[in-house]
């Protein structure tokens, strides 16, 4: 009985051997295009793309027809076509036309076939994307013949051939419809406008400038309170009647004010490291900034402190008070209205002056509009910085002439007019004295 049982099952297991055997030797051994591959020489889309078309012909096969059906919405009405074969590294001749289908099938043919373990390479080009974007998939259909004592022609698709490219951001959009307008053609064609302001690159080059002047702005918010701090303790210093002290304070004035600051950056990021000092890059640039600008508000300090009347310093000592106590009651807040306009231009200039970090590297507004400029060729984004220093100087401007104002007023009542509407400067009826000349301290130019 077990003798039986074994039989049969080596029975089975012979006839399904044998049947895998006659499945093998009857399947047709697979011919035409393996190792496809495309890709596409753009990130983005809504724009002239070239696709490359890679594969090899193997197993005594010859390919005469590719059909390259590209997705909906893919247009290729312009499209044109490059084919290179190889066999192995030498190149070899390809007779080929190309034909479009249906607006979105693009049709090679061969004639003769291309030869089978051969290499082949193709190019079509100018096929415009969609500018939405994400992954895509080309259905590629190829005619293929044996070339056995039995030929046989048999259409077949290369599977799993995919690309992808990323939509663009909304300035790239705008730019690309920018380019398709007849006004903006026109106004390109001014070599000026088209030099420094041409629209397509300033859309471009806001978004990229827009963190670099975040930058700038964090460098100048940080560096100028310090700055203050250190300027009223300089002037404290230049005013102290100890000698040294007074020596120490003059010789940094006069050394910080006499050297340019792009001289003191680099004394600060490449001395330092040379020195073997390491400090980040920001930490750096906001300690030169500051350094430098304490100079400046020392000087505007120590004016604001010495222009108030002695009378004031005489009438607090009668009040009791102490030198501190009268400095810290009486003199510095009529001091800081008086240098509060000089103070905001030292602001004005301590932030134009961040511009000059561009130079070791600092990645502020005006270093992303270097590099920006040197990608593009055109110098569009050197106006977007200035606008987006504008934006910053231009307020600060008018409030500085409206606080000189305020100061006119207070001390020598004197009543400025709009200019628009009077052009002069307007005096109570009252006052009769020499024309008014602002007493605020004038901050030296750089």
């Amino acid at each position: 009985m077990r003798d039986t049982t074994r039989r049969s099952r080596r029975i089975k297991t012979l006839a399904a051997l044998t049947a895998l055997v006659l499945m093998l030797v009857a399947t047709p051994a697979a011919y035409g295009l393996t190792d496809a591959k495309v890709t596409v020489d753009r990130q983005t889309g809504g724009l002239p793309t070239r696709f490359t078309f890679a594969a090899t012909i193997d197993n005594d096969a010859n390919v005469s027809q590719i059909d390259f059906l590209f997705p909906e919405d893919f247009e290729t009405g312009d499209v044109k076509v490059d084919v290179t074969l190889l066999e192995g590294l030498k190149r070899i001749p390809a007779d080929y036309a190309y034909e479009l289908l249906d607006d979105r099938v693009v049709r090679v043919t061969f004639d003769p076939p291309i030869p089978a373990n051969s290499n082949l390479f193709m190019q079509i080009r100018d096929v415009l994307t969609p500018i939405v974007g994400g992954e895509y998939t080309l259905p590629v259909e190829y005619t293929a013949e044996t070339a056995g004592a039995v030929p046989t022609v048999e259409t077949r698709s290369a599977e799993g051939l995919t690309f992808s490219y990323k939509t663009p951001p909304i300035e790239e959009t705008i730019s690309r419809w920018m380019d398709r307008q007849a006004w903006v053609e026109a106004w390109n064609g001014v070599k000026f406008l088209d030099l420094f302001l041409k629209p397509q690159q300033m859309v471009r080059a806001v978004p990229l400038l827009f963190t670099g002047w975040l930058m700038s702005l964090a460098l100048v918010l940080v560096a100028f309170p310090i700055s203050i701090f250190g300027g009223l303790g300089t002037a404290f210093m230049k005013m102290a009647k100890v000698p040294p002290v007074r020596w120490i304070a003059s010789a940094y004035i006069n050394v910080i004010r006499g050297t340019p600051l792009f001289l003191q950056i680099y004394i600060v990021f490449i001395g330092m490291r040379t020195a073997g000092l390491r400090v980040p890059d920001f930490v750096s640039a906001v300690a030169v900034l500051a350094f430098n600008s304490s100079a400046y508000l020392a000087e505007i300090f120590r004016a604001g402190i010495q222009s108030i009347s002695k009378g004031q310093f005489e009438a607090a000592s009668s009040l009791g008070m102490t030198y501190w106590q009268a400095m810290r009651y009486v003199i510095i807040p009529q001091t800081v209205r008086r240098v509060l306009p000089t103070t905001t231009s030292e602001f004005i200039l301590l932030y134009k002056d961040t511009a000059l970090l561009a130079a070791i590297g600092i990645f502020e507004l005006m270093m992303r509009a270097k590099n920006f400029v040197a990608l593009s060729g055109n110098l569009s984004a050197y106006t977007v910085a200035a606008a987006y220093y504008l934006i910053i100087t231009i307020p600060l401007i008018n409030l500085v002439s409206r606080f000189e104002t305020k100061l006119a007023q207070s001390e020598h009542g004197v009543t400025v007019v709009n200019p628009r509407k009077r052009g002069w400067l307007h005096r109570p009826a009252q006052h009769d004295g020499p024309p008014f000349e602002s007493t605020a301290a004038s901050h030296e130019s750089r």
